[in-house]
């Protein structure tokens, strides 16, 4: 429609300018022309025309073409599957399931990312189903993109330094279950639920600097294992890519088969 209404636009102006120029010239005593001379006038305003319209028709099939273009999404390299198998510290990160476990997960986290969000309880249902031989290990990555992560993660990990292993997962716990309810009144109010000292959590909260230095270590460590972003999880050291309880499953279950073995 709008490349009709463009071609005769177009048409009409070139019309309208062989006729004014027609005009004036006609205003000047000229002496009458002969019907040769205006049918070859007729056959040069009809090549003009022609030409005109294989402009515009060329024209408006590179608008298209653009048009079309822009439409397509740009060509993604696909990134080559992560098969490094790293040996990643787990030192004395917090974590659930039994320490000896034969499958280690590794988990780097950021409380705000809805991805991790969904999860963890992707990862709850793989300890359910391997209560013997899995554990799941926290490691934190709050992304700068989510400008108040930080102190989400300091919450809880001041809760792991004050409360243990068993204080930290129940942070976690009311963290994911309300994960958009992290106010630093909300995080002081499960922390005064979790009996923590809120003298020093009052304190951590009101200085950046040591809200870094409770998660500095996993930040720092988290490239050397290629974590750019989260949920990243790793199997006995083997990034899973894609995730989901199937794909736990099948790595899980080839790790004890091969211990079996």
């Amino acid at each position: 429609m709008k490349a009709s209404w463009m071609s005769r636009t177009l048409l009409l102006a070139v019309v309208i300018g062989l006729f004014v120029g027609a005009t004036s010239s006609a205003q000047e005593p000229q002496a009458p022309a002969s019907e040769a001379d205006l049918k070859a006038e007729l056959a040069e305003v009809k090549a003009e025309l022609k030409a005109v319209r294989s402009d515009l028709q060329r024209i408006l099939k590179e608008l298209a073409a653009i048009k079309a273009a822009s439409k397509q999404p740009a060509k993604r390299n696909p990134r080559k599957p992560d098969t490094t198998v790293y040996k990643i510290d787990i030192g004395d990160a917090p974590f659930r399931g039994p320490k000896d476990a034969a499958v280690t997960i590794v988990e780097y986290v950021d409380f705000h990312c809805p991805f991790c969000t969904r999860e963890a309880p992707v990862i709850k249902k793989v300890l359910d189903a391997y209560p013997n031989d899995v554990r799941w290990v926290f490691k934190h990555f709050p992304l700068a993109m989510h400008k108040n992560a930080k102190p989400v993660h300091a919450a809880s990990a001041l809760a792991y330094k004050q409360k243990g292993n068993d204080g930290f997962w129940k942070m976690h716990d009311l963290i994911v279950a309300a994960p958009k309810a992290t106010s630093t009144e909300q995080l002081r109010a499960h922390a005064e639920s979790l009996g923590m000292d809120l003298a020093e959590f009052d304190t951590v909260m009101g200085d950046p600097t040591k809200i870094d230095a409770l998660i500095k270590a996993d930040m720092t460590a988290a490239p050397k294992y290629g974590v750019r972003g989260t949920p990243s999880v790793f199997i006995n050291g083997l990034r899973l890519s894609p995730r989901g309880f199937d794909n736990y499953k099948a790595r899980i279950d080839d790790i004890l088969k091969q211990k079996k073995g």
